[in-house]
Protein backbone atom coordinates (compact mmCIF):
# COMPACT_ATOMS: atom_id res chain seq x y z
CA UNK A 1 0.00 0.00 0.00
CA UNK A 2 2.90 2.47 0.84
CA UNK A 3 4.34 1.91 -2.48
CA UNK A 4 1.15 2.73 -4.19
CA UNK A 5 0.92 5.95 -2.22
CA UNK A 6 4.87 6.79 -3.86
CA UNK A 7 3.73 6.37 -7.02
CA UNK A 8 0.24 8.21 -6.86
CA UNK A 9 2.49 11.26 -5.13
CA UNK A 10 4.73 10.72 -7.95
CA UNK A 11 2.29 11.23 -11.05
CA UNK A 12 1.07 14.19 -9.28
CA UNK A 13 4.88 15.69 -8.90
CA UNK A 14 5.85 14.63 -12.47
CA UNK A 15 2.50 14.81 -14.58
CA UNK A 16 2.78 12.97 -18.29
CA UNK A 17 3.40 15.96 -19.74
CA UNK A 18 6.78 16.26 -18.23
CA UNK A 19 8.07 12.67 -19.42
CA UNK A 20 11.50 12.31 -19.97
CA UNK A 21 13.43 13.30 -22.76
CA UNK A 22 14.69 10.61 -24.60
CA UNK A 23 18.23 10.54 -26.91
CA UNK A 24 17.87 7.96 -29.33
CA UNK A 25 21.36 8.84 -30.85
CA UNK A 26 23.13 9.29 -27.24
CA UNK A 27 21.25 5.37 -26.24
CA UNK A 28 22.75 4.06 -29.87
CA UNK A 29 25.94 6.20 -29.51
CA UNK A 30 26.64 4.25 -26.03
CA UNK A 31 25.65 0.99 -27.35
CA UNK A 32 27.74 1.06 -30.63
CA UNK A 33 30.70 3.78 -30.65
CA UNK A 34 31.15 4.61 -27.63
CA UNK A 35 34.90 4.72 -28.08
CA UNK A 36 34.69 7.28 -30.93
CA UNK A 37 34.21 10.50 -29.39
CA UNK A 38 35.91 12.44 -32.03
CA UNK A 39 32.90 10.70 -35.09
CA UNK A 40 30.54 11.40 -32.40
CA UNK A 41 31.11 14.91 -32.16
CA UNK A 42 31.14 15.74 -35.56
CA UNK A 43 27.74 13.80 -35.96
CA UNK A 44 26.57 15.91 -33.29
CA UNK A 45 27.75 19.06 -35.21
CA UNK A 46 26.62 17.60 -38.64
CA UNK A 47 29.71 16.93 -39.97
CA UNK A 48 29.81 14.63 -42.36
CA UNK A 49 32.86 11.86 -41.78
CA UNK A 50 33.46 8.66 -42.86
CA UNK A 51 32.11 5.67 -40.19
CA UNK A 52 33.80 4.17 -37.54
CA UNK A 53 33.55 -0.01 -37.14
CA UNK A 54 29.99 -0.42 -35.86
CA UNK A 55 28.78 3.19 -37.44
CA UNK A 56 26.27 1.79 -39.77
CA UNK A 57 24.42 -0.33 -36.87
CA UNK A 58 24.99 3.14 -34.96
CA UNK A 59 22.58 4.97 -37.53
CA UNK A 60 20.23 2.24 -37.91
CA UNK A 61 19.49 1.92 -34.02
CA UNK A 62 18.84 5.79 -34.17
CA UNK A 63 16.60 5.06 -37.11
CA UNK A 64 14.74 2.27 -35.46
CA UNK A 65 14.33 3.87 -32.34
CA UNK A 66 13.06 7.15 -33.27
CA UNK A 67 10.69 4.55 -35.68
CA UNK A 68 11.88 6.23 -38.58
CA UNK A 69 12.94 2.62 -39.84
CA UNK A 70 11.65 -0.61 -39.36
CA UNK A 71 14.94 -3.53 -37.97
CA UNK A 72 16.12 -5.22 -40.90
CA UNK A 73 14.38 -2.51 -43.61
CA UNK A 74 16.13 -0.78 -45.40
CA UNK A 75 12.77 1.51 -46.26
CA UNK A 76 12.44 4.78 -44.52
CA UNK A 77 9.03 5.23 -42.91
CA UNK A 78 8.10 8.71 -44.77
CA UNK A 79 4.59 9.35 -42.70
CA UNK A 80 6.41 9.02 -39.20
CA UNK A 81 9.55 11.47 -40.36
CA UNK A 82 7.37 13.72 -41.62
CA UNK A 83 5.29 13.51 -38.41
CA UNK A 84 8.36 14.18 -36.41
CA UNK A 85 9.73 16.78 -38.75
CA UNK A 86 6.51 18.41 -38.26
CA UNK A 87 5.93 18.38 -34.69
CA UNK A 88 8.96 20.34 -34.42
CA UNK A 89 8.52 22.66 -37.22
CA UNK A 90 9.14 21.74 -40.52
CA UNK A 91 5.52 21.25 -41.97
CA UNK A 92 6.97 20.82 -46.32
CA UNK A 93 6.06 16.80 -47.06
CA UNK A 94 6.45 17.58 -50.40
CA UNK A 95 10.13 18.91 -49.96
CA UNK A 96 10.63 15.62 -47.55
CA UNK A 97 9.32 13.25 -49.94
CA UNK A 98 11.75 14.43 -52.92
CA UNK A 99 14.56 14.21 -51.05
CA UNK A 100 13.97 10.86 -49.79
CA UNK A 101 13.47 9.83 -53.48
CA UNK A 102 16.15 11.29 -54.68
CA UNK A 103 18.48 9.81 -51.71
CA UNK A 104 16.93 6.49 -52.70
CA UNK A 105 17.84 6.63 -56.70
CA UNK A 106 21.07 8.20 -56.13
CA UNK A 107 21.76 5.18 -53.60
CA UNK A 108 20.15 2.45 -54.83
CA UNK A 109 20.96 -0.68 -53.13
CA UNK A 110 23.11 0.58 -50.37
CA UNK A 111 20.55 2.94 -48.95
CA UNK A 112 20.34 2.70 -45.10
CA UNK A 113 20.46 5.08 -42.39
CA UNK A 114 23.44 6.65 -42.95
CA UNK A 115 22.53 7.25 -46.25
CA UNK A 116 19.12 8.93 -45.51
CA UNK A 117 21.14 10.87 -42.74
CA UNK A 118 23.85 12.33 -45.00
CA UNK A 119 21.46 12.67 -47.98
CA UNK A 120 18.92 15.27 -44.95
CA UNK A 121 21.76 16.79 -43.42
CA UNK A 122 23.11 17.76 -47.38
CA UNK A 123 19.98 18.78 -49.45
CA UNK A 124 19.17 22.49 -49.01
CA UNK A 125 15.39 21.92 -49.52
CA UNK A 126 15.14 20.42 -45.62
CA UNK A 127 18.54 20.24 -44.47
CA UNK A 128 17.47 23.21 -41.98
CA UNK A 129 14.47 21.87 -40.85
CA UNK A 130 16.42 18.18 -40.31
CA UNK A 131 19.14 19.79 -38.17
CA UNK A 132 16.51 21.69 -35.77
CA UNK A 133 14.52 19.05 -35.22
CA UNK A 134 17.12 16.85 -34.24
CA UNK A 135 18.38 19.47 -32.12
CA UNK A 136 15.16 19.95 -30.13
CA UNK A 137 14.09 15.78 -30.66
CA UNK A 138 17.71 14.80 -29.88
CA UNK A 139 18.71 17.29 -27.12
CA UNK A 140 21.21 15.74 -24.87
CA UNK A 141 23.47 14.35 -28.48
CA UNK A 142 22.64 17.62 -30.44
CA UNK A 143 22.33 20.31 -28.28
CA UNK A 144 24.51 19.49 -25.09
CA UNK A 145 27.48 17.43 -27.31
CA UNK A 146 28.51 15.24 -24.44
CA UNK A 147 31.17 13.97 -27.24
CA UNK A 148 32.65 17.04 -27.44
CA UNK A 149 33.69 18.03 -24.04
Amino acid sequence: MECLLYVYILGILFPSSMALEVSHFYICSTDYVASERNFLCHTANFKLVSLPPNGDEFFDCCFQTSEWMDRGSKELKTDKFVSDMKKYGFDKRRAIEKVVQSCKTEMRDKINSWAYFRCFVMDQRISSGFKKMLKKKERRFFTEKPFCK
